[in-house]
């Protein structure tokens, strides 16, 4: 059968033999792969956003979804938890998985279309993007989402390429798990099958069983998630349909446009690191591709990244919404590839060397902001998330509990960030039943089960547990108006947890309400 793109049977460049290029890539990956895992894991307490915790603690459950999210990224998490035991690393290491897997997509695409040495340097290109260094501190559905998305425009790429039954099949079980990460997805999904109908070779593969196999494969995989979804009244599509809705029109060019120039963000790193390659952007001259292969790949590449894109901003104007830079996370992956593939490229001996350093420059850069991160509270006298008392959090929490009880604590509820903490730091990693806010998006979910989640009060009430509010600001007799509507048994402790934040410097301490339910037993 007739297939899209033709195979490369030349080598395009002799300037690295495929052994030399992939010790070259495993070894700068594998570095900095360790490197991102250490350095927080010897400077933070804490985990810089709330998301983390957040899987933290929804891992355990293995539910297949939220009212947020699909929950693929909390049962990875969970397994790199059990293979670690639960150390305070794991969300760490598992991002640096995913870093790992997109950026061999990136490379293992970047050889169909590219010299050896053109690969690489596309793959060091997106090396220092921000989600893949300081951001990949922050373990979330975006970091899952990069992974499978990337692995899906490879193999689809493959797929193409060989019409061979495995990229298939492969294809299938990234774009249905890519699903299972994070519903923009649909965007990859929707830009491949525009590729595919606006050609005729991409319309004759049709006529085949492949790409129905692969259709079959990611519906099937993603299949029992749209039956939660049924079960459960499509809450991830209402949580999504009612956040960040503007009333002022004037946000239906506002907001897109802002989401736009956010972008440079994330191109910076990638332009600097292409420097040595393609020069300054002004400079840019367009490449003629005779090449068959190369001239669908970059078609193929662009429409993979413009086509989302696009869709962020249609979206965002129409619904009137704002939509956060991180959403476009995945789009960008393959720009510096398609980058080498669109625009001439200096064919110095050394380009290579001179884009090995301004990766690693910007990769030291990246590093030398988490550092100074843990000094900011010096300068600014303000607690910071990473600094988290953690470990001392749940060794008070154990002591308040055992001291009345000789059971284990069954659940931990009350405001979600400290309850998480508390669940994952206390030593019988009790059950976390929160709400992600008491009121969230101006929903009051008070006395009732939050779609998704595992446990309702009631069982809190009949099992027993402790129950945690912050006290910033706050007298230390602070007592919520939901406690006892929701937890009427509870017995408020007189003297809240005090702890100072991991710092020497002058921040105000953690200071936190607790109330405790007897066990039933």
């Amino acid at each position: 059968m007739q297939t899209i793109i033709q195979t490369n049977e030349t080598t395009l460049s002799n300037d690295f033999s495929p052994k030399t290029a992939a010790i070259c890539f495993w070894s700068i990956v594998g570095f900095f792969a360790v490197i991102w895992v250490l350095l927080p894991t010897l400077f933070h307490t804490g985990y810089r956003i709330h998301d983390v915790i957040e899987l933290q603690s929804i891992s355990k459950e293995w539910v297949l979804s939220t009212r947020k999210h699909p929950m693929l990224p909390a049962w990875i998490l969970e397994i790199v938890n059990i293979l670690t035991n639960r150390n305070f690393a794991a969300p760490f290491i598992a991002s640096q998985i995913c870093v790992m897997i997109t950026l061999w997509s990136v490379w293992q695409l970047g050889r169909k279309v590219l010299s050896e040495k053109s690969a690489l340097i596309g793959a060091l290109a997106i090396l220092p993007y921000y989600f893949f260094t300081y951001h990949s501190l922050v373990y979330n559905q975006n970091t899952v989402l990069i992974a499978f998305w990337s692995l899906s425009v490879y193999f689809v790429f493959q797929a193409f390429q060989t019409n061979r039954f495995l990229y298939w099949i492969l294809s299938g079980l990234a774009i249905g798990f890519a699903f299972h990460a994070k519903y923009p997805a649909a965007f990859l999904v929707l830009s491949i099958l525009i590729f595919m109908f606006t050609r005729s070779e991409g319309r004759k593969l049709w006529c085949g069983i492949r790409p129905y196999l692969t259709t079959i494969i990611a519906f099937l995989i993603f299949l029992p998630h749209l039956v939660w979804l049924y079960q459960n009244d499509f809450a991830t599509f209402d949580y999504a349909n009612n956040r960040h809705i503007y009333s002022d029109s004037i946000y239906r060019i506002l907001a897109p446009m802002l989401f736009t120039i956010y972008q440079m963000e994330y191109w910076f790193s990638i332009l600097i690191v292409l420097y040595p390659a393609l020069g300054f952007a002004w400079n840019w001259k367009l490449k003629i591709l005779e090449n068959k292969n190369e001239k669908i790949g970059e078609q193929y590449l662009f429409y993979c990244f413009i086509i989302p894109f696009l869709l962020c901003i249609t979206i965002s104007m129409f619904k009137n919404c704002w939509l956060s830079a991180s959403y476009s996370a995945p789009f960008w992956t393959f720009l510096g590839i398609w980058l080498l593939l669109r625009f001439q490229v200096n064919e110095s001996p050394n380009t290579f060397f001179n884009t090995v350093k301004l990766t690693i420059l910007l990769e030291l850069i990246m590093c030398l902001l988490l550092i100074i991160s843990v000094f900011t509270p010096y300068v600014n006298g303000q607690q910071k998330k990473q600094l988290f008392p953690t470990r001392e959090l749940g060794i008070q929490c154990d002591q308040i509990w055992y001291s009345k009880f000789n059971t284990p604590c069954p659940f931990v509820s009350g405001e979600w960030a400290i309850c998480g903490y508390a669940g994952w730091a206390m030593r019988d990693s009790p059950r976390v039943h929160f709400y992600w806010n008491i009121y969230h998006d101006g929903i009051n979910y008070l006395n009732e089960k939050p779609t998704g989640t595992w446990s309702a009060d009631s069982d809190v009430n009949q099992q027993g547990g402790m129950i945690f509010w912050q006290l910033s600001d706050k007298p230390d007799n602070y007592i919520p108006d939901w406690l006892h509507k929701r937890f009427p048994n509870a017995e408020i402790m007189t003297e809240p947890i005090i702890l100072p934040y991991k710092t020497r410097a002058k921040v105000p301490p953690l200071k936190v309400g607790v109330a405790i339910i007897p066990p039933t037993d």
